[in-house]
């Protein structure tokens, strides 16, 4: 089997950022945000790193929250893809809820609400807004991915649990938020659901275009600068500096992790993306 997977086929042309990164709304604790690689490594110690560090409890520890907190370094121990086992089934806990087949729906109604609720020019209201609500809890923020397809779109929760990864994306707890400084990760099923987000991750290539619009209405614009495989056991593709948890970050990068080959776990494949730029407040949707 190959080592890297190769894309089907290129992405959607780019849309075209209108804004500059600002890195100025970048928290001011960064070493908080060094990410919880390094305390999950310690804490590891004499144990199976695939089952401390990506091991599928279940647990529904990462549970969407409201408001989202801040980026910290609370050791990551539920790996969002599959259990440590080999036996275990790809999807997660077969027991648990499959509300996949509600995600493009529950996506278009989290813009939908978050539009309604920000109408354009209405003051200050026009920049502001709650999470939605989904199959898998609250929606934070909406993906989508070009090269997926015009109308693909996930919501995003905040956890990487079964109960999100089954009705969408999950965020990484402890990974920074959207357009900040540092690394926001995102998980995602590839097989083993009614409806992978992640099935056809294959087309997905380097320059690709990836946005993350918030209930602000703020829609941040990614371009993928690396697709590589990694054993499941790598967790510093999610450290704040991917690759490099001890590295401070200097710019807002994302990073989509899923399974490797399409129909197994041996591996994770996982995408870097840049942030290139934003569109603001009243324009986004």
């Amino acid at each position: 089997m190959p080592e890297t997977p190769h894309p089907a086929s290129a992405p959607s042309s780019d849309p075209g950022p209108k804004n500059t990164p600002d890195t100025a709304t970048a928290p001011k604790a960064r070493g908080r945000r060094n990410l919880l690689i390094g305390g999950a490594a310690a804490a590891a110690a004499g144990l199976a790193l695939t089952a401390v560090l990506w091991s599928q409890n279940g647990d529904e520890a990462a549970t969407a929250a409201k408001p989202r907190p801040a980026s910290s370094t609370a050791p990551q121990s539920a790996d969002p893809l599959t259990a440590a086992d080999n036996d275990s089934p790809l999807g997660g806990d077969p027991k648990a809820p499959d509300k996949t087949g509600n995600a493009q729906s529950d996506a278009s109604q989290a813009l939908n609400s978050w539009s309604s609720s920000n109408p354009k020019g209405s003051g200050s209201h026009a920049v502001g807004g709650d999470a939605a609500s989904g199959s898998g809890g609250d929606v934070t923020e909406v993906l989508r991915i070009p090269a997926l397809g015009k109308s693909w779109a996930q919501p995003v929760y905040e956890g990487v649990g079964n109960k999100q990864l089954r009705a969408g994306v999950g965020h990484f707890p402890g990974t920074e938020q959207p357009g900040q400084v540092g690394n926001y990760a995102i998980a995602g099923h590839r097989s083993g659901v009614a409806t992978p987000a992640f099935k056809d991750i294959d087309r997905i290539q380097t320059g690709a275009t990836i946005t993350v619009t918030t209930a602000h209405r703020i829609t941040y614009v990614y371009k993928v600068t690396k697709v590589q495989t990694v054993a499941p056991t790598d967790v510093n593709v999610i450290a704040q500096v991917p690759g490099d948890p001890k590295a401070t970050p200097t710019k807002p990068v994302l990073t989509l992790v899923t399974c490797w080959p399409a129909n197994g776990s041996s591996k994770r494949v996982v995408l870097t993306a840049d942030m290139v730029g934003s569109n603001g407040g009243t324009a986004a949707r």
